[in-house]
């Protein structure tokens, strides 16, 4: 028997929606102000008042609460809380808990001194959701946040290989037999040393229900290591958070992980493109012209568009096997991330239907997802006077689009999303960590949910 003395004393988090559903009782308090809550906390009870985000609009409430959780969290090292939700009813708690379960993640594996952990806890009843989804973040984030001297290729396989504990491994193919059935992937990766040579690999998900699958989903991660640009070698500057150009990858895996956690019967592939784009006598160069692994003959325009390269063969690779859907996820243009910044990830995709249930799974989960167009017009800016199409268009503007009107050669009519992110966070007024990031997936999830 646990004596009383011993219990932890469970203090009560009251949210607040709108200032007049504060009890009377609390009037009197006087709030701790931010731009988008406002706090009260004591030994015995913690207020926040959410009446500043009420009118916005439905994704960016649901995104505010994660955000307002990490806050909290910060504010709470310690102690058992529970909450009281007065709330609107389109808004998502579960958006708060996540929040305070990633406002308490830190990376600390290379450093010699750790920082005290956070002991602080907060009840409710999705508690075994929220563990499937902050572990898979936190996988995530650990990834991306690896350094390339430690973190090549074949790591990046292994840890997933480790971490898709319901997938098996079905294809893995290198040095010669990737150059003849991936040529795209070989050619970016030629330049690379030979303990981060390229790789392709296959994960396909166990079927434990033993029923024929509804669909045959495929999840395509771009995974290099890192990139210098290759011989159109990047700046200084450009080239210090290349470490996570393998983002993309992380999110697959993270994406495929949760698939699994939460049981949904697909035939799910994953597939990983995992290469380091380096600078060598081997590299690749401007002008240089590979056939696909559709056919079809690519000229290098830049280097440094290297991503859609090995997205192109794989994506190939999946229609080869009748996929009815693919989802490729990629840290792919600087141009996304001007059009939208660092928080929004841009999709593309080639059936209106699905993207509009991207869209409203990306509203209901406060996981932000922005669609950009198809924009045929621009196709022509691909154009090569000698190879079928260049694998980057020739204008200064419009580069996100005309890097996936690329990949869109090779989806064809295959129903496809196309997500290019930034897969990186950085210290704002919410939270002080700094890193690699989860994005989109929880949105992408939902919506495969549904299908």
């Amino acid at each position: 028997m646990t004596s009383k003395r011993n219990e932890i004393k469970k203090v009560p988090l009251y949210i607040f929606f709108q200032s007049k559903q504060i009890p009377k009782r609390f009037k009197n308090i006087i709030f701790e102000k931010h731009s988008s809550y406002s706090i009260f906390i004591s030994d015995e009870k913690i207020l926040i008042d959410l009446s500043a985000i009420l009118n916005l609009d439905l994704l960016q409430k649901n995104h505010k609460l994660l955000l307002i959780g990490q806050a909290v969290s910060s504010k709470c090292k310690a102690g058992s809380f529970f909450v009281e939700y007065f709330g609107c009813r389109e808004s998502e708690i579960m958006n708060f808990f996540l929040g305070w379960k990633l406002g308490n993640y830190v990376f600390e594996k290379y450093k010699s001194k750790k920082k005290k952990k956070s002991i602080s806890k907060i009840c409710h009843k999705k508690e075994k959701e929220l563990k499937i989804i902050s572990d898979t973040y936190y996988f995530v984030r650990d990834l991306i946040n690896m350094p390339a001297n430690i973190l090549g290729p074949k790591e990046i396989y292994l840890l997933a290989k480790k971490f898709l504990k319901k997938f098996e491994v079905t294809c893995l193919i290198d040095n010669q037999k990737l150059e003849k059935n991936f040529p795209l992937i070989a050619a970016v990766g030629r330049g690379s040393e030979k303990k981060k040579k390229p790789i392709f690999c296959e994960f396909s998900m166990r079927n434990t229900k033993n029923k024929k699958s509804k669909k045959k989903i495929f999840i395509i991660g771009k995974g290099v290591s890192f990139d210098t640009g290759g011989l159109n070698i990047k700046t200084g500057t450009g080239m210090g958070l290349m470490k996570k150009d393998m983002g993309g990858a992380a999110n697959c895996i993270g994406l495929a992980r949760l698939i699994s956690d939460f049981d949904v019967n697909f035939d799910l592939r994953l597939l990983l493109c995992l290469v380091e784009n380096s600078v060598s006598k081997k590299s690749m160069r401007p002008s240089d012209i590979i056939k696909s692994r559709e056919g079809s003959y690519v000229e290098i325009g830049d280097t440094d568009a290297e991503g859609r390269l090995i997205l192109a063969d794989a994506i190939t690779y999946a229609n080869e096997n009748k996929a009815d859907l693919i989802i490729d996820m990629a840290t792919l243009t600087g141009a996304s991330r001007v059009a939208m910044g660092l928080e929004v990830p841009s999709f593309f995709c080639n059936c209106e239907s699905l993207a509009m249930q991207l869209i409203d799974s990306s509203k209901q989960t406060g996981d932000p997802l922005w669609q950009l167009p198809l924009w045929e017009n621009y196709s022509n800016q691909l154009s090569s006077a000698h190879a079928d199409f260049k694998n980057i268009g020739n204008s200064m503007f419009g580069g996100a689009i005309t890097a996936a009107l690329f990949l869109k050669k090779f989806a064809k009519d295959t129903p496809w999303i196309h997500v290019d992110l930034m897969a990186w966070t950085k210290a704002n007024s919410f939270s002080t960590y700094e890193g690699g990031e989860a994005m989109g997936i929880r949105a992408l999830l939902e919506m495969i949910k549904k299908i």
